[in-house]
């Protein structure tokens, strides 16, 4: 599998504005902001936003589990790493 090239780190979602992504290390008045990679787009049930939003901040975070658990899933379950590899072809483009 080859690395992840988007955005380095854990992404979190900002109540206001709606975006996601990583928060702000810069030593101005941006420091801990989310600095957006995505944004939720609106929906009329807030419920199904925030849920969409807690996804897709979930989403490096997801993916890095699913890396760390393809070498130890058993051999004998060839369906668990089929579904494990697609989930990380996609998350990574392929």
């Amino acid at each position: 599998m080859s690395e992840f090239k988007g955005t380095k780190g854990s992404w979190f979602k900002d109540e206001g504005s709606r975006g996601i992504g990583p928060l702000s290390t810069d030593d101005d008045q941006t420091y801990g902001m989310v600095m957006p990679v995505a944004w939720v787009e609106f929906d009329i049930d807030d419920e199904i936003q925030q849920a969409n939003a807690s996804l897709i901040a979930a989403a490096p975070d997801l993916l890095a589990a699913l890396e760390f658990a393809l070498p130890w899933l058993p051999t004998s379950d060839g369906e668990a790493q089929h579904l494990v590899e697609q989930a990380i072809k996609k998350a990574l483009g392929k």
